[in-house]
């Protein structure tokens, strides 16, 4: 079972996971991608969208280890499935995306399947 601790690192794991993805998403789309290889890295790490975007997926992963050392893998890995739900309400929030009747009724299978997992 997760302790208020472990919950709050989870959420900040899922949150900044779901940041990271669009970061790296407005920062692709400033890339020019018909220059050759070494443009195109540069580009990619002067660009502060990616370096924050990389950031903000390399932190989760410093909570994952933490939180592995104490919770079972099994519970914590569809926990973390929550980021699919997330990500598109950011992508329709920060981006603009369009979020059709199934994507909505995906978003609501998988907060199901967390809910139900979770009291599991």
């Amino acid at each position: 079972m997760l302790n208020r601790l472990d919950w709050l690192l989870l959420v900040i794991g899922v949150v900044l996971s779901a940041s990271g993805a669009i970061l790296l998403k407005v920062g692709a789309v400033n890339i020019s991608y018909s220059t050759n290889l070494v443009s195109v890295a540069s580009q990619i790490i002067l660009n502060w969208k990616i370096i924050l975007g990389v950031l903000f997926y390399a932190i989760p992963v410093l909570i994952w280890i933490y939180l592995l050392k104490s919770i079972d893998v099994s519970y914590l890995q569809p926990l973390f499935a929550s980021i699919y739900v997330i990500t598109p309400l950011f992508a329709k929030w920060f981006l603009g995306e369009d979020l059709n009747p199934i994507k909505w009724i995906g978003i609501s299978i998988v907060i199901i399947g967390i809910v139900i997992f979770a009291r599991g």
